[in-house]
C-alpha cells in the first residue's frame, strides 16, 4: 500500500514513524543498560561482602582463641539484657544477641569456610542459656545445635578479624568511635556547605534517640556505621545530579541486609535522603513534587530490591549447601515477626502497641507500654514545634520540601506496623529508627521558618 499523494509514509502511519521507533528503541536500550548496571553493582557488592566473610572464616580459631575466651568469660558475668541507666529501656545492653553473634563467628571457623559461612549455626547452651553456650563452644568446642541461617551475620567477619588483637569490649569501643567519626564527617560536609543549622538538627535528632547507647551492644552499631558512611557519599553525589543516588541505595540495601538483623535498617536509606532533600530545599534546587517523588521512589525501590534480594540469595544458597529448606525456616520466622502468636501482644494481635512501645522507650519509659508517657511526650513535642513554627514561620513556605521530608519520616511507623510483633518485643533497640521521623520533622520545620540572609561584605 502506498501513501496518498503528497504524504510520506511516516506522516500517514505514525506507528511506522522512524523517529518514534528510534526513540522507543533508545529508551528500551537505556532501561536495559541501567538495569544491567544496577544488577552488576548489586552482584559485585554482595560478592565482595561474602568474600570478606569467607576470608574471615579462614582465620584459624587458634589465632583468636585467647581473646574469644576473654569475651566468653565477660558474658558469663552479665545478664542477657543488662540495664545501664536505672530501669530505663533505652539503656539496655543486648548481651544475648552479642553472645549469639560471637558464637556464630566462632563456629564459622570450623570445617569448610565455603559452607560454614552459609550454614550458620551456634550452640545454645541448652538449659544454661546462650552465654554458657558461647563459653562451652570456645573452651570445650561444643557442637552447634541451633540453626540461624535466616541472616547473613556479616558482623561475624569483624568479630573474627578484631579478635586477633582485642576482645568484645575493645570491639564495641572501636565500633562506637567509628560511628562518631562518620557522624562528624557528615556534619563537616554540611557545615562546609554552609548548612550548620542542618548539622545541628542532626545532632539533636541523635540525642533524642540516645545515640551514645549504641556503645552498649555490638549488634546496635552496624546500621549507624553504614548510615553515616553513606550520608557523606549521598551529600557529595547529589551535587552532580541524581544518577549516583540509586546506585548508593543499592549499596546501602545490600550492606544493611548483610550486616544487620532487623534493628533500625531503614535509617540507611532514610537519613541520607532526608539530608539530600533538606540541602536541595534550602538551596532552592529541589525539583517539583512529581520529579522529586520519582527520584525518592526510585531510590527506595533500589534499596528494597537489594535488601530483599540479599536475603533471598542467602536462603537459596543455604538451601543448596545444607540440603534443608532455608526458605521454610525464614518464612516461619517472618510470619512470627509480622503477626506473632495470638495473645502475645495486648488485646491479641493488634498493631498499635508496637508504635506505643517504641514511643514509650523514646521518652525514657521503664516498662514496655506506658501509653500516658508516650502520649504526653508526643503531645508536648508537637505543641513546642507548632509554637516555634507559628511564631517564626516563613512568608514563603517550602511545602514541597516539607511534604517529601514528612513522607520519608512516615516510613518508620509503617515499618513498626508491618513488623508489629518484632517492633513490640524489641522496642528497646527498634525505637532508634525514630531518628528518621524526628530528623524529618525538624528539617521540615527549619525549611519553613524565616531564614536570615547574611549581609554581603563591602
Amino acid at each position: 500500500m502506498s501513501a496518498p499523494a503528497g504524504l510520506s509514509m511516516n506522516n500517514y502511519c505514525p506507528r511506522y514513524n522512524r523517529q518514534t521507533i528510534t526513540g522507543r528503541y533508545n529508551a528500551m536500550k537505556h532501561t536495559l543498560q541501567t538495569a544491567g548496571k544496577f544488577l552488576l553493582l548489586y552482584g559485585l557488592t554482595l560478592l565482595l561482602l561474602w568474600g570478606i566473610l569467607f576470608l574471615s572464616a579462614r582465620i584459624p580459631n587458634d589465632s583468636i582463641a585467647t581473646n574469644m575466651h576473654k569475651s566468653a568469660i565477660y558474658y558469663q558475668k552479665l545478664d542477657p539484657f543488662q540495664l545501664h541507666n536505672g530501669e530505663k529501656l533505652n539503656a539496655i545492653g543486648d548481651n544475648y544477641a552479642d553472645a549469639i553473634v560471637l558464637n556464630l563467628a566462632w563456629h564459622m571457623g570450623n570445617g569448610n569456610p565455603l559452607i560454614s559461612v552459609l550454614d550458620t549455626q551456634y550452640y545454645d547452651g541448652g538449659a544454661f542459656g546462650e552465654h554458657a553456650g558461647l563459653y562451652l563452644s570456645v573452651t570445650e568446642d561444643a557442637s552447634p545445635n541451633a540453626d540461624y541461617t535466616r541472616y547473613w551475620h556479616g558482623n561475624a567477619a569483624f568479630v573474627r578479624m578484631m579478635h586477633l588483637f582485642t576482645d568484645i569490649g575493645g570491639m564495641k569501643t572501636i565500633g562506637f568511635v567509628v560511628a562518631l567519626l562518620l557522624v562528624a564527617l557528615t556534619m563537616f560536609i554540611l557545615i562546609k556547605g554552609k548548612h550548620t543549622d542542618l548539622a545541628l538538627l542532626l545532632v539533636i535528632s541523635l540525642i533524642a534517640v540516645q545515640f551514645w547507647n549504641i556503645r552498649l551492644s555490638l549488634e546496635y552499631q552496624p546500621v549507624f556505621v553504614l548510615t553515616f558512611a553513606l550520608c557523606p557519599a549521598y551529600l557529595l553525589a547529589e551535587r552532580r545530579g541524581n544518577g549516583m543516588l540509586p546506585l548508593l541505595s543499592i549499596l546501602g540495601g545490600t550492606a544493611v541486609a548483610f550486616f544487620d538483623f532487623l534493628t533500625t535498617e531503614t535509617l540507611t536509606i532514610l537519613v541520607p535522603l532526608l539530608l539530600v532533600v533538606a540541602v536541595r530545599g534550602k538551596e532552592n534546587r529541589l525539583a517539583g513534587v512529581k520529579e522529586s517523588l520519582s527520584l525518592l521512589g526510585g531510590c527506595a525501590a533500589c534499596w528494597c530490591a537489594a535488601y530483599g534480594a540479599t536475603f533471598l540469595v542467602k536462603w537459596a544458597v543455604a538451601s543448596l549447601v545444607t540440603g534443608n529448606n532455608a526458605f521454610a525456616l525464614a518464612t516461619t520466622s517472618a510470619v512470627e515477626r509480622i503477626g506473632g502468636i495470638a495473645g502475645t501482644t495486648p488485646n491479641g494481635s493488634t498493631f498499635f502497641p508496637a508504635i506505643t512501645a517504641n514511643l514509650t522507650v523514646l521518652f525514657g519509659g521503664t516498662a514496655r507500654l506506658q501509653p500516658a508517657r508516650a502520649l504526653l511526650g508526643t503531645a508536648l513535642c508537637i505543641v513546642l514545634l507548632f509554637s516555634i513554627w507559628y511564631l517564626f514561620r516563613a512568608k514563603q513556605p517550602q511545602k514541597t520540601a516539607a511534604l517529601l521530608l514528612l513522607l520519608l519520616g512516615a516510613v518508620v511507623p509503617v515499618r513498626f506496623l508491618l513488623l508489629n510483633n518484632h517492633s513490640y518485643y524489641h522496642e528497646f533497640f527498634t525505637y532508634r529508627a525514630l531518628l528518621a521521623p524526628i530528623l524529618a520533622t525538624l528539617l521540615a520545620l527549619r525549611l519553613n521558618l524565616q531564614q536570615h540572609k547574611r549581609k554581603a561584605k563591602k
